[in-house]
């Protein structure tokens, strides 16, 4: 379908003749322009009468970029080594693929479907890439341009001359077509392919442009290190070649799957921490604490809990030489101040050691809850490393077991071996003969 745009019709008249000439303009869906020149003579005087018309398309030039674009598309390596159909149809016919085949396709059907613009545009094609039939109703893939053997020899010509660039909105403004406009600015391109969110099959904001060659693939990628490439001159695109690209993303999944190892194992630590912790709060054992301040620094464990023993069970003392404080955790509740009047007893109400006064008190109350608190926390966390250790520990001595059992092993076979018959001729002083 077309559109009129314009008609001017201008007539001339000498003698008997009459000559009326009619112009007009149409633009058609693919955005040409055909002119009509419609030359009506007439002679009046011998009732002669003849029309001429002629007819010409102009087409605009980025219609022609797209239509070489898009044909050079179909057969290029990237489509040709998948594209099953196109594959098949250029064995019927040495390689020939009409015309009429081609404009069956969808994106070359949105640009036009008439041969001679087709023909016209291609013929303004610089690549070489493809080859036109004398009969201009046909068209292959240059002899001279063989395409890869497989998909895996594919990807080797094009792995050094792919970039990846990301940084674009995601939004649907961003189409394929504009895309292409914007990369033309930085030369030819081969194909360029929007990337995709797996599950929701949604632009992700990053695109592969597949450049003509390893060196124009490498200046695009310094040019954007030079000087920032923006996209509708505000975002800056990152731009790097796609085999740094994955080796980058390798390393960091790699990154990201230890960050993921050691957050798992330290949630697990925790969980086993707090495991812990819940048993120790409900073993806490209230009025069963007592508090030494004013300790010698030459005092040791020993040596307080001497003065506690013949009084109460195995009392846990808290305390590291070189301290001034300690606190005595007795292991019945509600036995603070029996206890501690029985050791206070012995040295007529006081507690003595190495010489010296020691100040004691009974721990109650909000202290003794923060006491607790705090004790039972380095407690349940102690028992996790504890716990740790030993369990490497056992994995460890797993292993290196193994290892000696492997080398004990071998050294049985080999003294096994060493006890084999020795053949005749080996024997000192024996002979065959």
């Amino acid at each position: 379908m077309s559109d009129l745009i314009s008609s001017i019709e201008e007539t001339i008249v000498y003698g008997d003749i009459v000559t009326t000439t009619t112009k007009t303009k149409t633009m058609n869906r693919d955005h040409s322009v055909t002119t009509t020149t419609t030359v009506d003579k007439t002679d009046h005087a011998d009732e002669d009468n003849h029309t001429t018309t002629i007819s010409q398309i102009i087409t605009p030039p980025d219609l022609n970029q797209k239509i070489i674009r898009q044909i050079e598309y179909y057969f290029s390596d990237i489509n040709m080594v998948r594209d099953k159909f196109l594959k098949n149809e250029i064995t019927k016919d040495d390689g020939w693929i009409s015309l009429s085949i081609l404009t069956t396709f969808k994106r070359l059907q949105s640009l036009t479907t008439n041969f001679k613009i087709i023909i016209n545009a291609l013929k303004q094609s610089l690549s070489g890439l493809l080859q036109l039939h004398e009969t201009e109703y046909k068209i292959r893939r240059h002899p001279d341009r063989p395409l890869p053997n497989n998909q895996t020899d594919l990807e080797l010509t094009l792995r050094n001359r792919t970039v990846h660039v990301k940084g674009f909105p995601i939004t649907e403004d961003v189409t394929l077509d504009k895309l292409l406009e914007f990369f033309e600015n930085y030369g030819a391109t081969d194909n360029i392919q929007m990337k995709k969110e797996f599950k929701t099959k949604q632009f992700n904001g990053s695109v592969c442009v597949i450049f003509p060659n390893d060196e124009k693939a490498q200046e695009f990628v310094q040019y954007s290190k030079q000087t920032p490439i923006k996209y509708n001159n505000e975002l800056i695109l990152e731009c790097s070649l796609q085999i740094d690209y994955f080796k980058d993303k390798s390393i960091e999944l790699i990154t990201n799957e230890k960050q993921i190892k050691k957050d798992k194992k330290q949630q697990d630590l925790n969980k086993k921490t707090n495991e812990h912790l819940e048993k120790l709060n409900n073993e806490n054992l209230l009025g069963a604490l007592i508090h030494l301040a004013g300790i010698p620094t030459d005092t040791t464990r020993e040596l307080i809990k001497a003065k506690f023993n013949p009084f109460t069970k195995m009392p846990w003392i808290d305390f590291n030489k070189g301290d001034i404080e300690a606190w005595v955790r007795l292991n019945e509740a509600n036995t603070a101040k029996y206890v501690l009047e029985k050791v206070l007893e012995v040295e007529n109400g006081k507690l003595i050691i190495e010489n010296n006064e020691i100040i004691c008190r009974i721990v109650e109350g909000e202290e003794e809850e923060q006491f607790w608190k705090q004790a039972n926390e380095k407690r349940a966390a102690q028992r996790t490393q504890k716990n740790e250790r030993y369990n490497n520990g056992k994995r460890n001595g797993r292993s290196q077991r193994i290892h000696r059992s492997g080398k004990k092993r071998k050294l049985e076979q080999d003294q096994e071996l060493s006890t084999e018959p020795k053949s005749p001729k080996k024997i000192e002083n024996i002979s065959t003969d």
